[in-house]
């Protein structure tokens, strides 16, 4: 089969979606060289090393994200003579006249408009509905996931299904530096979003501070999202400041080394749709404080820590749990890895491609 994708994720730093499409097409290629898929884009495509050699990158018309997809997406589509199309972004080209398959990642512009900009919220919010009517089939990165759809969208029932995705422990880069100069440190790794909680973080960092100088730093690492203007120059007025990094988008090796070597990775996110980077920091056995919201209990399991992410003192607890308690650091050292093993790009690729077959029956 020959695959449309919207490949707008695919950006020179990709985050969340960008990645999930790298993993995602790379195993499916290696199980089924003989499918193909052509990446559709309005602005430049940065095509994945793994991907290099193995897709087509189509020329489309340059326009705002939304407008090209529901305009011109669908007819370069055909003309690439693609037999389905697959909406990364969780929304279809509503005209393409072609077999549709969404991945929904979360419902974040739909139950928390505010943590999105108007630009997000539009590219999805009046399109989501259509789509769920249009797609053959719609994938959900997680269970929670699932049920928010349904629970929005009652007709996503019966052509939903759950496709986890996966992860592959990277390799840490070469030498250079020791990270955070050799000193502990506590890492977070993702885009700076209201969502994140990271605010509540560095909250719950400093009321460690305050009664234990010598705990470990914050580094966060992650490009600069929507809504988190001033952040920066909050944390350097705060009275630990000093004990805060923001290091920006760290690439796959500089990242692998980082969480590696982190005394704790801490994601206490207010809601997640699937949470990748908590399970590469457990392929890595580095100790994992996540959240109890959304998806983050379905992917951790039992294998981390999940205080309540609106509790700062529920976070700073399981920080300290984190970083002191070693009989739970050497049983996340082993469970850590097993729990991010079971979550694989094989096993996602699989499931996506039989949904293909089903949206093309």
């Amino acid at each position: 089969m020959r695959i449309a994708v919207d490949a707008r994720p695919l950006e020179e730093r990709p985050t969340g979606v960008g990645r999930y499409l790298d993993g995602l097409l790379s195993a499916w290629l290696r199980a089924w060289p003989s499918d193909s898929f052509v990446l559709l884009s309005p602005r430049p495509v940065h095509v994945p090393a793994s991907l290099e050699g193995r897709v087509s990158v189509f020329p489309s018309f340059a326009l705002p994200g939304t407008i090209w997809l529901q305009t011109a997406a669908g007819p370069a589509a055909r003309r690439a003579g693609a037999d389905a199309f697959l909406g990364s972004l969780g929304i279809l080209p509503l005209a393409s006249g072609l077999p549709g398959v969404a991945t929904v990642h979360d419902l974040t512009p739909i139950l928390f408009p505010e943590w999105h900009s108007l630009k997000n919220r539009l590219g999805f919010r009046p399109f989501i509905g259509a789509t769920v009517r249009r797609a053959r089939r719609i994938a959900a990165v997680s269970e929670a996931t699932r049920r928010d759809l349904v629970a929005a969208f009652p007709a996503a029932a019966g052509k939903t299904r759950v496709v986890h995705n996966g992860v592959e422990p990277e390799a840490p880069g070469p030498g250079g530096e020791a990270a955070n100069a050799g000193r502990p440190y506590v890492l977070y790794v993702g885009t700076l979003e209201p969502r994140k909680n990271v605010v509540r973080l560095v909250a719950a960092m400093e009321t460690i501070w305050d009664r234990r100088p010598e705990f470990p730093d914050l580094v966060l690492a992650g490009g600069d999202g929507w809504g988190m203007g001033g952040f920066a120059e909050e944390v350097a007025r705060s009275r630990h400041g000093h004990r805060v990094t923001l290091s920006g988008y760290l690439g796959a090796g500089e990242r692998a080394r980082w969480l590696r070597d982190a005394r704790v990775f801490a994601y206490p996110s207010l809601y997640e749709g699937f949470g990748l980077p908590p399970l590469e920091a457990m392929a890595q056995g580095t100790p994992v404080v996540g959240s109890s919201a959304s998806s983050l209990p379905e992917v951790m399991g039992d294998a981390g820590l999940l205080p309540d992410p609106t509790s700062v003192p529920d976070i700073a607890e399981a920080l300290e749990r984190a970083n002191d308690d070693e009989a739970f650091r050497r049983c996340a050292a082993v469970e850590g890895p097993r729990r991010a093993a079971r979550f694989t790009w094989a096993a996602a690729a699989a499931k996506m491609r039989a949904l293909f077959e089903e949206a093309l029956a």
